[in-house]
């Protein structure tokens, strides 16, 4: 198992490990937009707080995607991602965050 923490919404989730953060998100009350689900449009962009090593690794062109959109380093895609391990998550959508 493990935990998500969804920190806009201070919801937690206990989750079955590879499962996607999309089937997640259908199921619980969290704030994150998913617009293509394939990669290419950036509205579910989540800010990982903590836990990166606990996701699935980007893919060339996810992470090809988030340079060009000028993602900070912490920076996901939420349709690409898959859960291995506890980790906090903040949904950015399409806003341009300076922080």
């Amino acid at each position: 198992m493990a935990l998500i923490y969804f920190t806009s919404e201070d919801l937690e989730v206990d989750v079955d490990e590879g499962i996607a953060l999309v089937d997640v998100a259908a199921e619980v009350d969290c704030d994150i937009t998913f617009g293509c689900k394939s990669g290419s449009c950036g509205t579910c962009r989540v800010r990982v707080v903590s836990g990166m090593d606990n996701l699935s690794p980007a893919a060339t062109e996810e992470r090809d995607f988030l340079q060009g959109f000028g993602a900070h380093p912490d920076e996901r895609l939420g349709c690409q991602l898959k859960i291995n391990g506890d980790c906090k998550i903040r949904y950015v959508g399409l806003d341009d965050l300076e922080d």
